[in-house]
């Protein structure tokens, strides 16, 4: 998702590949996950499949305030846990337990959003503008 923000433009696998110096099969693999979730979007241009995060992925201010909110609640679940069991980091336990307690909202979310579709500001479509393609940068 860095190499996606830092673009500020779509990109193809292999230079997403490339920018966060990992494999493409693993980037391919975590991309589609992330296009599952709604998280990417893509767009075919020229038989060639690029990639961009969501608009508010790219709003350094939204991001600031969703980490402020969030934070606490994360440091909240740390306190309360027990890690002694956790294989891996500590950090990665408590966000995936932050986002399994998003689940357990899932029912009430799916509700909230039936009575109140989201819609941007300006009440134009929620969706990314497509960015133009830079591909001197690349």
């Amino acid at each position: 998702m860095q190499a996606l923000r830092r673009a500020n433009q779509p990109l193809i696998l292999h230079h997403i590949a490339k920018r966060s110096r990992i494999s493409r099969q693993l980037v391919s693999y975590q991309v589609e996950q992330l296009v599952e979730w709604g998280i990417i979007t893509t767009s075919v241009i020229e038989d060639r499949t690029y990639y961009q995060l969501q608009t508010p992925y790219y709003d350094d201010q939204a991001l600031e305030k969703l980490s402020t909110k969030l934070l606490p609640y994360m440091r909240s679940i740390s306190d309360k846990m027990d890690f002694s069991q956790v294989k891996g980091e500590a950090t990665e336990a408590v966000v995936k337990n932050l986002f399994m307690f998003m689940r357990l909202f899932e029912t009430e979310i799916e509700k909230s959003f039936a009575k109140n579709k989201p819609k941007s500001i300006d009440g134009k479509s929620c969706l990314r503008q497509p960015l133009i393609l830079n591909t001197s940068k690349v």
